[in-house]
């Protein structure tokens, strides 16, 4: 029996096509297997960008074994034998880095983690005075890590409150000439410049959404937790700042001895 033309025609293209389909398949699934899932970006994943950094000594020599926190979190770790150390995936937002070893006057920073880029923070430590005992070392530490959880513990407050944080980066970024530059256009605080200085008040009173209007009250002013007049302040340079933490409505503050009759309060931490 005669097989017609375009029968036999007919099945060689099903067979080419059967063939050209499974080679097809067998690529998709070879480079599926050999392409490893790629981790999504910090922005689509709702991680901040890797916090990272390292740990050297007055002299600049590299600092391994250095226990490197973050207050307020039980993120911890240790520098490496290079001095290095990184947090993959630390949360976003306001927080205070601290750093301690022994021996060593331990470290605090408060600072804003994003997922925008990497955040690389190099810390130097101070070596204590060899005369301190083992006691004063050890109570040294102690008060170091009380001082970082309160700052953390205002920053928090800082999140449901009209107040604002300013880190190291965002000073040097607006370079202000004074006080009054920084406090200018937060709500609650009214800041002027005066012949003899400047004046600052606030206007709020109560906390959160339940914060309204009010009548002019005294803001106090605390460098390094040490209370300060006005007029210190007025004397300092900004570049000397390491953060600056404004708290329009506070009238008790984590850490810092708030005087009575006072409504809000700025508090400065040097370099």
């Amino acid at each position: 029996m005669r097989i017609p033309m375009f029968s036999r025609a007919w099945q060689a293209t099903a067979v080419l096509a059967q063939v050209l389909l499974g080679t097809a398949l067998l690529a998709t699934s070879t480079t599926a297997a050999q392409t490893p899932p790629t981790r999504p970006a910090a922005s689509d994943s709702g991680d901040a960008a890797p916090l990272l950094g390292d740990v050297v000594d007055a002299l600049g020599r590299p600092m391994p074994n250095v226990e490197v926190y973050l207050a307020g979190t039980d993120l911890t770790t240790r520098t490496d034998a290079r001095g290095f150390w990184i947090f993959p995936n630390p949360p976003r937002g306001a927080r205070v880095l601290g750093a301690r070893a022994l021996g060593y006057a331990p470290f605090a920073r408060a600072l804003n983690i994003s997922a925008q880029r990497p955040d690389t923070i190099p810390i130097a430590l101070r070596r204590l005075p060899r005369t301190l005992s083992a006691v004063k070392i050890q109570a040294t530490y102690a008060g170091a890590v009380l001082e970082a959880t309160a700052m953390a513990e205002r920053i928090l407050q800082l999140r449901v409150s009209t107040g604002k944080l300013y880190t190291r980066d965002s000073i040097l970024a607006r370079q202000p000439q004074s006080m009054v530059d920084l406090l200018m256009g937060i709500p609650g605080i009214v800041a002027r410049r005066e012949q003899q200085g400047f004046s600052v008040v606030s206007t709020r009173s109560g906390t959160g959404a339940l914060a309204v209007a009010g009548s002019p009250c005294p803001v106090q002013f605390f460098v390094n937790r040490a209370a300060v007049d006005i007029d210190f302040v007025a004397s300092m340079s900004p570049l000397q700042w390491q953060s600056v933490e404004v708290h329009p409505v506070a009238t008790m503050l984590s850490g810092l001895p708030m005087v009575s009759g006072t409504c809000g309060a700025v508090v400065i931490t040097m370099m």
